[in-house]
C-alpha cells in the first residue's frame, strides 16, 4: 500500500492548525497518518499525539522519523476510529478526498468514494464519539468532491480555503 506523501492539502491543514490552533499540552489525535506530517508537527508543539493509519508501512514511516526527532507518539493501526480509545481535544484527518471509480490504482490515497465524501462521512458520524467536552475536530475537503452535503448534513463550519490551479480546497469543523 502506498504512503501518502506531503502535499498542499498536508501543509494547508498543518499551516491551519498552526495559525489558529493552541494545541501545546493537548491531546491531539490524527486519523489517517499518512506521511506523519502533522503528527510529527502536534508532537514539536507539545500535544500528546496519537496517530493512526491502516497502512502499516506509514505507521513504521512516522515511528523512524519520530525517533529521529526524539519525538514521542502514540501509533494505532485503525481504519478511521476502529481501533482508537480515550477522548480527545483536537482531533485532525485529511482524508482521502476526490470522488473516482475504483480500479485506477493507489486509490486508498485519494479516492473518498463515488461522490468524494464517503470516507469523511465515516469519519463525520463517529468524530463526536471521541472529543472532550471542548473538544475540536479538522478535515480537509475538496471542491471536485460533493463538500456541501457534509457542511448541511453535519453542520459543519468553512474555516479555511484554499484555491489551488484545479480545485478549492477547505478546512471543515467545528
Amino acid at each position: 500500500m502506498t504512503v501518502y506523501k506531503p502535499s498542499e492539502d498536508t501543509y494547508f491543514l498543518r499551516d491551519y492548525l498552526r495559525e489558529n490552533i493552541d494545541i501545546e499540552g493537548q491531546k491531539f489525535l490524527e486519523i489517517g497518518t499518512g506521511n506523519g506530517e502533522i503528527a510529527l508537527y502536534a508532537a514539536e508543539e507539545g500535544a500528546e499525539v496519537t496517530a493512526s493509519d491502516i497502512n502499516t508501512e506509514a505507521l513504521r514511516q512516522v515511528k523512524e522519523k519520530a525517533e529521529r526527532k526524539g519525538l514521542e507518539i502514540d501509533l494505532v493501526e485503525s481504519e478511521l476510529f476502529e481501533n482508537i480509545e480515550g477522548l480527545y481535544d483536537v482531533i485532525v484527518f485529511n482524508p482521502p478526498y476526490l470522488p473516482g471509480e475504483e480500479g485506477l490504482g493507489d486509490e486508498e490515497i485519494w479516492r473518498g468514494g463515488e461522490k468524494g465524501i464517503e470516507v469523511s462521512r465515516k469519519f463525520l458520524e463517529n468524530v463526536e464519539n471521541y472529543l472532550s467536552e471542548d473538544g475540536s475536530f479538522y478535515f480537509v475537503a475538496s471542491s471536485l468532491a460533493e463538500y456541501k452535503e457534509l457542511v448541511d448534513e453535519f453542520n459543519l463550519e468553512i474555516l479555511g480555503e484554499k484555491e489551488l490551479w484545479f480545485e478549492t480546497l477547505y478546512i471543515l469543523g467545528k
